[in-house]
């Protein structure tokens, strides 16, 4: 509200453009009337009543449509939203009325109504104040004693707006509350992908000892993916009748309880009875990971509205280290007590977390909101089709290489350790890097410029780690060791910026600031990261047995290009239809109003 008042109601700058000196008195209404002058003795010529300059009329268009499409103006009620945008659709009317704007000076009003206006050389009656007058010019003390009430009302807009503006302070501004939140987001994030990944090195082994076949074994990891792909959006959609934090809280203790279950795998017969016990398992491990970690996000967005990629990069961060640390320490855990001891021990930490989280993650309000739009509408919208894809491309990416990079490093006779070294460099580099390309993105709003650099490292990472043979390189170790840390380097500035882009294409579309949005948005973003982890080894093992390691990755990087192509097309749209907008204003509305 206090937004649009400031759009309304300034007018010291863009008095010099209209013409108008301090002291002009002219009447700035809402209305759909012309601006008149309070007196015949300062009224100015008729060939120059109102000389308003098309710049300064769309600075003021281009001001109240930012504020109205953004949906920035939660206070404002819909009947005079819809006025006030019914005024800016109609702009191309040659007789486009004036709306009360920041070059209007609102020295001495007058009433709005045509059958109150009248000269100030005439006698006048007082009139009732009411909503387009003025009162009558007060005196010096009584003058003082107004400025200090509107001191008072511009302290209560600002103060009741701080929750839902962008706070832009430091980390140091932050209570204890909500660093413990911050703490909890990202140790969960910590120990669930420690959960999910400490699998790899030892169930494959143990599987084949109960009967079952690589594809098998295949299934079983993928599910985890193909689950969180479907369930993301679902939960996401519904995130505000369950709570957010509940669905946090108990999607810890759900993937807790399934962990600790899936330690007793062991004691299973083999054959079918291991593998569907190990699959239904795995399944509703997703579930709890895909609860837990998509109300994560949907709560930095509440919590920290004005830090989002930073804390969504803080997460990133843990999650990164996660899966870096995931295999270490499953197989350190399993070498020690066995095939128990892995799933006891993490099991047991996630509850426990879940358990803390109960007390130290604060609870927000998020009632269901009156919004009918949902997820459907939400689809709807172009620029998240675009965000989507970003995000998918980067999950290919990065579980393409899972399955495919070890064969692909088996000429150069290299040791276990330095294979995963080498898997480590791409990972550690995205671990390290996620916190500031957040930061570089909550200070600077440089998300597109991020994500057109990531798109194009990741087409370089892939010609270097394939090699190409559209470049005609030779396989070499020192090659494919740049374009892995070019790979972590570029998934961080492709992945980091698409969630505040998508919460700032359906806030532009008119979705509301809550949990609704939040959880809608958040399980968009979660299922696009799972559908491509599991399309990644998927189909990129599949093309590997038919094409081979080097044209796969070219296929991927063209996919990626595909991706660039778009991303430039569709922000090119963007600026050609504003400069038309701009053209449009002004050569239709006409100097003299």
């Amino acid at each position: 509200m206090n937004q649009l008042k400031s759009a309304l109601l300034g007018g010291s700058r863009y008095r010099a453009s209209a013409g108008f000196d301090e002291e002009t008195p002219l009447l700035a209404t809402s209305s759909s009337s012309m601006p008149v002058l309070t007196s015949d003795a300062q009224r100015p010529s008729s060939s120059n009543l109102i000389q308003c300059t098309a710049a300064a009329r769309y600075s003021l268009f281009s001001e109240l449509n930012m504020l109205l499409s953004s949906h920035s103006l939660p206070n404002v009620d819909e009947e005079t939203r819809d006025a006030v945008s019914d005024k800016l659709t109609h702009r191309r009317s040659i007789h486009w009325p004036i709306i009360a704007s920041p070059f209007m000076p609102f020295g001495t009003q007058t009433s709005c109504e045509p059958t109150e206006r009248q000269s100030t050389n005439s006698p006048s009656t007082p009139l009732a104040r009411r909503y387009g007058t003025a009162p009558e010019k007060p005196t010096i003390g009584e003058q003082d004693s107004n400025n200090e009430d509107e001191s008072e009302e511009e302290s209560s807009f600002s103060s009741s707006g701080s929750s839902s503006e962008t706070r832009t302070g430091g980390f140091s501004s932050l209570s204890k509350r909500e660093w413990a939140t911050i703490v909890m987001l990202a140790f969960a994030n910590l120990c669930s992908t420690i959960a999910f990944g400490c699998i790899a090195p030892f169930y494959p082994g143990e599987a084949q000892l109960k009967g079952l076949n690589s594809s098998q074994i295949g299934i079983v990891f993928g599910a985890f993916e193909l689950v969180m792909f479907i369930c993301a959006p679902l939960l996401g959609r519904y995130m505000a009748f369950f709570g957010s934090k509940r669905m946090f809280v108990a999607g810890l203790i759900i993937t807790g309880i399934t962990a600790m279950a899936f330690g007793g795998m062991n004691l299973m017969p083999p054959g079918m009875p291991f593998f569907f016990t190990s699959l239904a398992l795995r399944c509703v491990e997703a579930v709890g990971d895909a609860a837990f970690v998509t109300s994560s996000f949907a709560i930095s967005a509440k919590a920290f509205p004005g830090r989002i990629a930073t804390i969504v990069g803080i997460m990133e961060t843990f999650a990164g280290l996660g899966y870096m640390l995931g295999p270490v320490v499953g197989g350190v855990l399993y070498e020690y007590g066995g095939f128990q001891l892995p799933f006891f021990v993490l099991g047991g930490v996630l509850i426990l977390a879940g358990t803390v989280s109960c007390y130290l993650v604060e609870e927000y309000i998020d009632e269901p909101g009156e919004d009918t739009k949902g997820m459907m509408g939400m689809l709807k919208i172009p620029h998240i089709w675009i965000m989507v894809y970003a995000v998918v491309i980067c999950a290919i990416s990065l579980s393409f290489l899972d399955p495919t990079l070890s064969p692909h490093l088996a000429s150069f006779n290299l040791s276990p350790s330095m294979i995963g070294l080498l898997f480590l460099l791409c990972g550690g580099v995205y671990t390290v890097t996620a916190p500031f390309w957040g930061l570089l993105i909550d200070r600077y709003r440089c998300t597109n410029f991020l994500m057109l650099f990531g798109a194009v490292a990741t087409v370089i990472s892939m010609f270097l780690i394939g090699p190409t043979p559209l470049l005609g390189m030779t396989k070499d170790l020192f090659w494919i060791g740049v374009g892995l840390a070019l790979l972590g380097l570029a998934a961080g500035a492709l992945y980091i910026p698409t969630f505040q882009n998508c919460l700032d294409a359906v806030r532009a579309k008119g979705y509301e600031d809550n949990f609704q949005t939040y959880g809608c948005v958040s399980g968009v973003f979660q299922s696009a990261f799972a559908f491509g982890g599991f399309i990644g080894p998927t189909l990129g093992g599949m093309g590997v047995e038919w094409i081979g390691f080097a044209w796969t990755t070219t296929l991927i990087a063209a996919v990626n290009v595909v991706f660039i192509l778009i991303l430039i097309a569709f922000f090119a749209a963007i600026c050609i239809r504003q400069r038309c907008a701009k053209e449009l204003l002004e050569t239709k509305i006409p100097l003299n109003c």
